[in-house]
């Protein structure tokens, strides 16, 4: 009697808990099917920029186009930045043109607006010619 009696209370108490892991289950599963369910591309000009020594900041106008699969509205936002660069509306492709100053990589993300999941990536990297050299030499040497 004893064990028939808690087991239908064991059963009460997960009940619940199997329902609630059931709903994020299907809720990981939706989201997961909205992000597969875009598929888009993003294009920047030019790939890099060069600076004459590591460190110094690199001059650049970039030119980023991108093209999405089902319509809707995006925006394009630089690296982990809260405010978006520019916004479209109910569109499946965009341009985008901008200066920058960085000493940085540029990395650009397309994202479904009031979304923070990325659909599409481009990054415009930094070289430099003279690279920054370790200890600077002394001007005299014992031997």
């Amino acid at each position: 009697m004893l064990s028939t009696k808690m087991n239908k209370q064991l059963q009460r108490l997960l009940l619940p808990l199997k329902t609630s892991c059931l709903l994020l289950l299907l809720l990981v599963i939706n989201s997961v099917a909205n992000a597969t369910e875009i598929q888009a591309s993003m294009q920047v000009s030019p790939e890099q920029c060069v600076a004459m020594r590591q460190g110094q900041a690199c001059y650049v106008s970039v030119q980023l186009s991108w093209q999405v699969t089902s319509p809707g509205n995006y925006c394009v936002y630089l690296s982990a930045a809260t405010k978006a660069l520019n916004c479209w509306e109910n569109t499946t492709e965009g341009e985008f043109k901008k200066s920058f100053d960085s000493n940085i990589n540029l990395e650009f993300s397309l994202r479904r607006q009031n979304d923070s999941l990325s659909v599409a990536t481009a990054v415009v990297k930094m070289a430099w010619v003279h690279k920054k050299k370790g200890q600077p030499r002394k001007s005299w040497r014992i031997f």
